[in-house]
């Protein structure tokens, strides 16, 4: 069964999402920014962003993405020897155009033989940095003042994530015959913005910051899953909506995956419960949009465990696992509150992202 697609009739749009940038008017959008200053990480800066309203408008996110969510973006422009920058969650329906903003930076170290750099910006959310949730944006060329005028979009953040996730912004210099060489980074926590407010900062880049060695290394984010939950009086059953995913984990040599997913209710004495959609080739964020119907008695579901797990298929060897997901009265945070909200809300639809990582307790890491 299909599902109906946000801003199509019966549909409606995803929120969870984040934003660096954008002053300036987002009819029926959420604003969020950093609540102050940011001090300085070290008496001697490295190089500095600045970010400046763009006059001219707005831009949609970046090409490839579905343009169906809620962008989380953050929007780089420019690097110099201190980093100014306005920083905003922002909740838009579903084809927003975010405002688009202006970097500059001056001042960055010359990092090669000519007195130049080549100059790139990535993001990583930590804790659980990894290929799948970094972003970057394009090199620039021979130049100490760049301009990027890019839109780098998250997809599926949480409230979880806003609590607990830091923004980490690193400045690097691409080099074609080398490893690419580190400049300068910051770090914003999501847990200093505060909604209806956008602010305009100026932030040293420092020296590479130490990485929290206290994480669990054992639970690496594999990337993001929107699932729905209902419980229909009229069916008498559980419906369970595989919307889509973001940022996977790529599991081919091509950079990409041929990603689907499985779902299980368990316990299944029966092992009936097994529902699969269908492939989709060559991406990281697949759109699948189907239903599954799990017969059983509302007062039931209490006892049982929501099992999804997401797959990478291969031709003539086995699956690979990405990640997995488990909602159900065993779960924590966020998984356990869609669960209950699903309990107490009988015939209404609730949609929740939820980070999948490559542990899934109780499940069997086989196709």
């Amino acid at each position: 069964m299909k599902l109906p697609m946000p801003g199509a009739p019966g549909g409606r749009a995803h929120s969870g999402a984040f934003t660096l940038g954008g002053p300036g008017p987002c009819p029926k959008a959420l604003r969020a920014s950093l609540s102050g200053l940011l001090q300085l990480l070290a008496s001697v800066p490295r190089g500095r962003l600045d970010a400046r309203p763009h006059p001219a408008g707005t831009r949609p996110g970046p090409p490839g993405t579905p343009p169906r969510d809620i962008p989380q973006a953050a929007f780089v422009s420019s690097v110099f020897s201190s980093v100014l920058f306005p920083l905003s969650p922002t909740l838009a329906p579903s084809g927003r155009k975010v405002p688009k903003l202006v970097f500059s930076r001056k001042g960055l170290k010359p990092m090669d033989h000519n007195g130049l750099a080549d100059p790139y910006v990535k993001l990583h959310l930590l804790p659980g940095a990894s290929k799948a949730n970094k972003l970057r944006t394009k090199t620039l060329r021979n130049t100490l003042n760049p301009t990027w005028n890019e839109t780098l979009t998250y997809y599926g953040i949480t409230d979880e994530d806003m609590i607990r996730k830091t923004l980490r912004i690193s400045v690097c210099d691409e080099d074609k015959f080398r490893h690419n060489e580190f400049i300068g980074e910051t770090r914003v926590p999501l847990k200093k913005l505060k909604p209806n407010h956008t602010k305009t900062f100026s932030i040293c880049l420092e020296k590479q910051l130490p990485v929290d060695k206290t994480e669990d290394k054992s639970l690496e984010e594999r990337g993001r899953i929107l699932i729905s939950l209902k419980y229909s009086s009229q069916k008498q059953g559980l419906l369970v909506g595989i919307v889509r995913c973001a940022h996977l984990a790529a599991m081919d040599a091509n950079g990409y995956s041929d990603p689907y997913v499985k779902t299980y209710l368990k316990p299944d004495v029966d092992k009936k419960s097994k529902h699969k959609t269908a492939v989709k080739k060559k991406t990281l964020n697949p759109e699948f949009n189907e239903e599954f119907c799990y017969e059983i008695k509302h007062g039931d579901l209490a006892k049982k465990t929501l099992e999804v797990t997401v797959w990478d298929y291969d031709i003539g060897k086995s699956n690979d696992f990405i990640g997995g997901v488990v909602l159900g009265i065993s779960a924590k945070g966020e998984c356990l509150k869609h669960w209950f909200d699903c309990l107490k809300n009988r015939d209404k639809r609730i949609e929740r992202w939820h980070t999948l990582t490559n542990a899934l307790p109780g499940a069997v890491l086989s196709d």
